[in-house]
């Protein structure tokens, strides 16, 4: 029987949080004191059917970077019953199974997406079972994106005692219900997402801001034990109206108006807020959005105000968000990460490290 307590699912197309986080029960998100797996990114993070795809984890535990050889990935083909709440099916959550694919072991790993990804998970209803109704197609989320899950497990020495996690792949599956001018508009106008990266992190103070010492760095940016800093995380301006040169192959551009950015064998999307098409159901049209952005943050020792950070669409032209931090009273190096999520399931990360020393 799986541990339900221990079957933490990291979903990529998480709500963005832009208010007060802070949970008032014991146990907060922010607080590394054991072993998880903080962030899971998919490369591409949207894809085709049928196309191969990498995972990277972030694997990481109460002394820093984790053992990511005990990470067992899988692909799962399983989907989630309508009615059954959550993102990913409870089948996914299993050493073995029929819809479970193997994938390897470490904090990287690489597969094929399900050649009927789009049926199972996506706008295509599913062929009927023998003697069965027609399927219903999968229910897209706020963006209008679909998605095939990859599990994660750190096997215990029983399986009440396994711990599993979770990403998503997103899925490139057209429209769903779409009429055919609708559908040729959309694809068009659509552009595969692009994962989010994180331009700077830094420390706030007055004169000029102090950027976090990489975990890497041999040179640690040093804090007073029990100090307040305010951190700020920010990413890239991108464009809300297309620019022809500016090398991002926006919703807007194509090969024919901008070779320059479009022509190329893989055109680059915005690492920030991106702009992207979007079937609006009470308009009947397609119409241009800007990706939400959520940063969540997470620390070995000390206290944020806030665990996690953001964004809205309304606010997608504002490209940083502060935390503070409250350094421990101990002394010591102290690592702490930080994620960046779009709502389109993008992912990315970086590692700081502090030396908290009077």
């Amino acid at each position: 029987m799986v541990n339900l307590r221990a079957a933490t699912v990291l979903l990529m197309a998480a709500v963005l949080c832009t208010a007060a986080c802070r949970p008032t029960i014991e146990g907060r998100a922010s607080v590394v004191d054991s072993d998880r797996v903080l962030a899971v990114r998919s490369m591409p993070v949207e894809a085709m059917a049928n196309a191969p795809v990498k995972y990277q984890a972030l694997y990481v535990g109460a002394d820093g970077p984790a053992a990511a050889k005990d990470l067992d990935w899988a692909l799962c083909s399983a989907r989630k019953p309508l009615a059954a709440p959550g993102f990913v099916a409870q089948a996914c959550f299993a050493r073995k199974g029929d819809k479970l694919t193997p994938l390897g072991h470490g904090d990287q790993a690489s597969g094929m997406l399900a050649k009927d990804a789009c049926q199972v998970f996506g706008p295509m209803p599913p062929a009927p079972m023998k003697g069965e109704p027609n399927g219903r197609a999968a229910d897209a989320d706020t963006t209008g994106g679909y998605y095939e899950p990859v599990r994660l497990l750190v096997a215990g020495a029983s399986e009440s005692e396994d711990v599993y996690f979770a990403g998503m792949s997103r899925l490139i599956c057209g429209l769903g219900g779409a009429t055919a001018e609708q559908s040729a508009q959309y694809a068009l106008r659509y552009r595969p997402n692009e994962n989010p990266v994180l331009a700077s992190v830094v420390r706030v103070q007055s004169g000029a801001d102090v950027p976090l010492s990489l975990a890497a760095s041999s040179t640690l940016l040093r804090v007073q034990p029990g100090e307040r800093l305010t951190l700020r995380a920010s990413w890239a301006v991108c464009p809300s109206k297309p620019k022809c040169g500016d090398g991002i192959c926006s919703p807007r551009e194509t090969v024919k108006d901008c070779m320059q950015d479009c022509g190329v064998a893989a055109p680059k999307g915005c690492t920030g807020a991106e702009s992207y098409a979007y079937l609006d159901p009470a308009q009947g049209a397609v119409i241009d959005r800007r990706e939400s952005i959520r940063v969540s943050w997470f620390a070995n020792a000390g206290d944020f105000a806030f665990d996690r950070t953001g964004r809205s669409e309304a606010e997608a032209s504002q490209t940083d968000t502060d935390n503070d931090w409250t350094a421990p009273n101990t002394q010591g190096e102290v690592f702490l990460w930080v994620v960046i999520h779009d709502d389109r399931g993008g992912v990315g990360w970086e590692s700081y490290k502090l030396d908290v020393r009077r």
